[in-house]
């Protein structure tokens, strides 16, 4: 039977990053990231990968007209994005504003994952579609049958709204209601 610590070593956990920092790169950032990841045991700092010059970039919507970096990281000590975040921005020099640290089971990184796609058919081209046709429920055909069932409907109803209620005049109604302001009676 195993102890305590045979388990211990053969649980190496890791925790991953991703690191996105928008705008100009300083100087030597990537070395002085990886200078400073050392504090939690990095393991592996991927080389930047660069996105176009976007007006609102996806993680940043407060700036405008920049590129973002993303970089991936993985450590073997246990931290938070937002103390990551805060360590890297201090260490580099770069605003909080423009640093983005998220794990890989975030909400946003899962939405942005790239899905695998079939290959991609234009349904133009396919001559039968499949199903049944719905030319019977379109157009005019659609319209006689709406017309069909409000007559059906009509004449199932039983209801009069009218019914055996006085049929009142015009010349029966006076305007001698409401003469008083309801302010000051």
């Amino acid at each position: 039977m195993k102890n305590f610590a045979d388990y211990l070593t053969e649980s190496k956990k890791t925790y991953e990053f991703k690191i996105g920092i928008a705008g100009e790169l300083p100087e030597d950032c990537a070395n002085t990231m990886e200078t400073a990841m050392q504090k939690f045991g990095c393991i592996k700092l991927s080389d930047g990968k660069k996105t176009p010059i976007q007006e609102r970039p996806l993680d940043f919507p407060q700036l405008e007209n920049m590129e973002v970096t993303y970089f991936e990281t993985e450590c073997t000590y246990p931290t938070t994005p937002q103390v990551l975040q805060y360590y890297l921005g201090q260490c580099t020099g770069i605003p909080q504003s423009n640093i983005i640290v998220r794990s890989p089971n975030e909400q946003q990184e899962l939405y942005q994952q790239e899905e695998k796609e079939e290959e991609y058919t234009a349904k133009l081209t396919i001559e039968d579609m499949g199903g049944e046709s719905a030319q019977e429920s379109v157009g005019g055909n659609r319209v006689m049958d709406l017309l069909k069932e409000l007559e059906t409907a009509r004449s199932e109803r039983s209801n009069d709204y009218v019914g055996d209620g006085p049929v009142g005049e015009s010349s029966d109604i006076g305007d001698a209601e409401n003469s008083k302001s309801t302010i000051g009676a």
